[in-house]
């Protein structure tokens, strides 16, 4: 007797095989974020992060997020899977830079998304050093406007040095994200 499935049943499985491949083809992971830190040194208005000053539970060890990073290095193309550190705020954690550079040994490029609180010209240095690929600020309008949403008194001439800082490097892709809000909106124009 012949246990392979009838004609049917082997067009049906194979429609869905190629199905399946075609959606594995379609949906390449291109972009891994990590939220490395429910830690953050601000307390924004608009965030929808369970992230305070002290967080109520411990950073994800490096190793761990490695082991993970191992573990679909198989599966993906390095290169073109961009891993950006978020949070809370990911500058935050004193082992970044070590991260960073595991991450840039194993052939993946990395960024991070920041306030720019914590962004000096050493902190940048030693993240360039490690790898970084790129860097996103956040900058939610004019000083006051920016100062209210993120209340902090200095995150706006943070924001703005920590642009400015990675302005003037040409090794790297950085770009601006701002929250549109009723305080900032009249401003929009403005702000180009």
């Amino acid at each position: 007797m012949d246990k392979r499935p009838g004609f049917r049943k082997r067009i049906a499985l194979e429609l869905f095989r190629s199905i399946r491949r075609n959606r594995a083809k379609l949906h390449e992971l291109r972009t891994l974020f990590w939220e490395c830190t429910l830690r953050c040194n601000a307390s924004c208005r608009h965030c929808g992060s369970d992230c305070h000053v002290s967080a109520g539970m411990k950073d994800m060890p490096v190793e761990d997020f490695l082991k993970v990073i191992d573990d679909i290095t198989p599966h993906v193309n390095p290169n073109k899977v961009l891993v950006i550190f978020t949070g809370g705020e990911a500058l935050v954690r004193k082992d970044i830079e070590t991260c960073g550079m595991e991450l840039y040994r194993r052939g993946y490029p990395w960024g991070i998304v920041s306030n720019g609180l914590l962004m000096t010209r050493e902190r940048l240095d030693a993240l360039l050093a490690s790898g970084m690929h790129s860097a996103t600020i956040s900058l939610d309008g004019f000083e006051e406007a920016h100062n209210w949403l993120r209340r902090h008194p200095k995150s706006f001439e943070n924001a703005v040095n920590a642009i400015c800082m990675l302005a003037e490097e040409k090794e790297i892709v950085w770009d601006v994200v701002t929250c549109v809000n009723q305080k900032n909106f009249k401003d929009l124009k403005l702000f180009k």
